[in-house]
């Protein structure tokens, strides 16, 4: 008998592919399948994968076009035989003992699913962390009741926080392959956020679940190339996610029983969501659909604060709802006095906020500067109404005046009344004689506000 059945989906991950597939081959439980879905990947992906499957004969590869990891898992779960699902992404890896240990948890508790903890691998900075789980271990314990980790139910932990102790990710779970197909759910085809619905929904659905405190994999993180690192291509997908899995609860009638921990974590995601949007464009089309089309459906401000796990998630979602996407990058930088980690160029493909903090609002704004940072720069103050009047010069403005701009000559400052001239050149050296000839000029270097002063 197959008793796992271990699923990976694997596109262009030839540099990690190799630690993967021998955690699942150094596997101290032996009954097992590994099925290999590849995604269409255009590295040495397959090559490495075929060549697993000559030294193991459990492994068998299936391959389909690039449609992403949901649609492979989907595909692979149609071939599996296991008695329990295990799904690994590429370019993490297993402990040795993972699969033995929560197979024989599931078979001595006889329960649905099984989840355990994980560490987290930082790739750029070579370093390891372990999440903080007392937060995830307050669902279980009360001073009411205490709920056992090795058999239990969404409905018997404090508040029925099923979406609190564990997140929408299938690979540190093992799911009983019967359950999942009557069950018939399966993953999105989406490039992000494929996987909540599938996992969330069957935790609501299970009859019983097993949690153990073990660390049994290390999941890698702040992958550049990663889909999950590209989310605002199609950044509708977390939403997608929860309105899916709203509708499936209230179908199933099971909506009220988990509203407040659905929506705790609605709002959780949302902030992390909006935080992670690493282009502006991105970032502003979120913003604008948490206040516009996410409240009226989920209607989470008629609950008042303490109905809300973390109180400082339910502020922030109180302040997007109430400010304008300028206002509220306005309040967090002059809160902060920094900058969102996507601004500081830890990515090549990007483009650029203007930085609030920097300038009182309703002010009169001169803007020198008509290139990439100048051009993005002008579209927010502009579109914003954040300064009273805005001006914008450039030397070069015949040319830019030539293609539609409304650029004009730096020589228009002396004639103009402002509070301000922010130059928007990131060549250091060009700054430098942009703000001497300013101050030629008779503008005071108070009002002179450079680009490099928002350590971009």
């Amino acid at each position: 008998m197959i008793k796992v059945s271990v699923i990976v989906p694997v596109y262009n991950a030839e540099e990690y592919l190799e630690q993967c597939m021998n955690s699942i081959r150094g596997q101290t439980l032996k009954d097992i399948e590994i099925i290999c879905v590849d995604d269409g990947s255009t590295d040495d992906s397959l090559e490495v994968l075929k060549r697993h499957a000559e030294e193991d004969s459990r492994i068998q590869i299936l391959c389909q076009t690039n449609q992403y990891a949901g649609v492979a898992r989907n595909h692979g779960m149609k071939h599996a035989n296991g008695k329990y699902l295990s799904f690994l992404d590429a370019d993490d890896y297993f402990e040795s003992d993972m699969l033995e240990r929560m197979y024989q948890q599931a078979e001595a508790n006889q329960v649905d699913v099984v989840m355990c903890r994980y560490a987290e691998r930082l790739e750029t900075k070579d370093k390891m962390t372990f999440p903080d789980w007392a937060f995830i271990d307050s669902f279980f314990d009360g001073t009411k009741k205490s709920v056992p980790k090795n058999r239990f139910s969404g409905k018997q932990l404090n508040h029925a926080g099923l979406f609190q102790i564990s997140r929408g990710w299938a690979w540190d779970k093992l799911f009983r392959t019967d359950f999942v197909r009557r069950c018939g759910y399966e993953y999105q085809d989406f490039r992000s956020s494929e996987d909540g619905y599938f996992v969330y929904m069957l935790l609501t659905r299970a009859e019983q679940i097993s949690y153990m405190d073990d660390i049994f994999i290390t999941h890698r993180i702040d992958l550049p190339h990663s889909l999950s690192n590209t989310k605002e291509k199609e950044w509708m997908n977390g939403f997608k996610m929860f309105m899916m899995i709203k509708r499936e609860l209230e179908q199933q009638g099971i909506y009220e029983l988990y509203q407040q921990s659905f929506l705790n974590e609605v709002i959780s995601f949302m902030s992390w969501y909006l935080e992670s949007m690493r282009l502006f464009e991105a970032y502003t089309k979120v913003y604008a659909y948490i206040k516009e089309n996410l409240e009226p459906i989920i209607k989470a401000l008629n609950h008042n604060k303490s109905y809300y796990f973390q109180e400082q998630s339910y502020e922030w979602y109180e302040k997007v709802n109430s400010l304008s996407s300028e206002e509220y990058l306005f309040e967090e930088r002059k809160r902060t006095g920094d900058i969102i980690q996507w601004q500081r160029g830890e990515i090549q493909e990007r483009d650029w906020v203007f930085p609030y903090y920097l300038l009182e609002k309703s002010k009169k704004i001169v803007l020198y500067g008509a290139g990439k940072i100048g051009r993005a720069y002008h579209a927010q103050l502009f579109e914003s109404g954040f300064c009273e009047e805005l001006t914008w010069v450039d030397k070069e403005y015949e040319k830019y005046a030539a293609t539609g701009l409304e650029v004009e000559s730096p020589d228009l400052i002396e004639q103009k009344e402002f509070d301000y001239v922010f130059v928007a050149i990131k060549n250091k050296e060009t700054q430098g004689k942009i703000t001497g000839w300013l101050i030629g000029k008779g503008v005071s270097p108070d009002k002179i506000r450079c680009y490099h002063q928002c350590n971009c």
